[in-house]
């Protein structure tokens, strides 16, 4: 690890003390269990993984039931396909997120939740400049990419296992393409946006909240997941339909699709929110005549 190869540290002995921590830690077990299907129909079968987009910066998740499912898997299943640079990404979420004649941001939250957006543009004027211009459920992400601190994308589920697959030249595919992902959210009706945004807001700078959503999705206690997670959009019925019963009904006839047609074992990695509660994905797949089965 970087932090014991500084150089300037001259004396071997400590080094070595050092290493030797830094490799106890490296190889101790891991204790996390997400949650984990197996999904399966006379000699066919594929895993099922929920994720969440991003973890606390050097977690270690990866329990050896689902290391093995993905090693023992030859095509990795995304949410999205077709992203691109981050350069091209942004493009696309720049030519959805802007419209004409919106009112100020701070007039689309309620009162008393204007001094915390007022805090963290003042805190973050490069990221958080010109809101006023951004539909609010484009402001929402902006505003998520700055309030959880200490979160890794790139040691979340998405991305390690894209690393894995694409090293050895397995194919990844998407469910939807990011275009579909951020027009769901261009789509919804402006109250549910501005929902998005006050959330957003209120949760701006809570890690504790998103250190209490990664124990509970590390540990698979499902039911605490739910309530994190759904069950906040328990008053938005609308906003559930458009980010998850719709997109978990099309997934599924996706995911069955893809297991009859091809002879493949697949492992397919989604947002753990489109495993949870009536109308999972696990419930939908199976309505389609699959057998899932929660193996860890």
């Amino acid at each position: 690890m970087a932090v014991y190869r500084r150089w300037q540290w001259a004396l071997i002995g400590l080094l070595l003390i050092l290493l030797a921590g830094s490799l106890a830690w490296q190889f101790r077990p891991v204790t996390a269990r997400p949650a984990l299907w197996r999904i399966s129909q006379g000699e066919r079968h594929a895993w099922l993984f929920g994720t969440i987009h991003a973890v606390p910066a050097g977690a270690r998740w990866l329990s050896p039931a689902v290391e093995k499912a993905a090693r023992e898997s030859d095509m990795l299943v995304l949410e999205a396909t077709g992203l691109q640079s981050e350069r091209e990404d942004r493009a696309i979420f720049e030519s959805l997120a802007h419209s004409q004649g919106l009112p100020p941001i701070a007039a689309r939250l309620p009162a008393t939740d204007r001094p915390r957006l007022t805090a963290l543009v003042r805190a973050n004027p490069e990221t958080l400049r010109n809101l006023d211009s951004y539909e609010s459920w484009a402001a929402a992400l902006l505003i998520g990419t700055v309030s959880e601190p200490g979160l890794s994308s790139e040691e979340a589920g998405e991305a390690v296992f894209e690393r894995q697959f694409r090293a050895k030249s397995r194919p990844v595919l998407g469910l939807e393409t990011i275009q579909a992902q951020l027009g769901a959210l261009d789509a919804l009706p402006p109250a549910d946006q501005d929902a998005l945004l006050a959330q957003a807001v209120e949760d701006a700078g809570a890690p504790s909240q998103a250190g209490q959503l990664y124990a509970h999705w590390a540990s698979g206690d499902l039911k605490a997941l739910e309530a994190e997670t759904l069950g906040t959009l328990g008053h938005m019925p609308d906003l559930r339909t458009a980010l998850f019963d719709r997109r978990n009904a099309l997934w599924a006839q996706r995911i069955d699709k893809l297991l009859r047609d091809k002879n493949n074992i697949f492992f397919i990695a989604v947002g753990a929110g489109h495993l949870l509660g009536p109308g999972s994905v696990e419930e939908r797949l199976e309505r389609l005549g699959w057998r899932v089965e929660r193996v860890q």
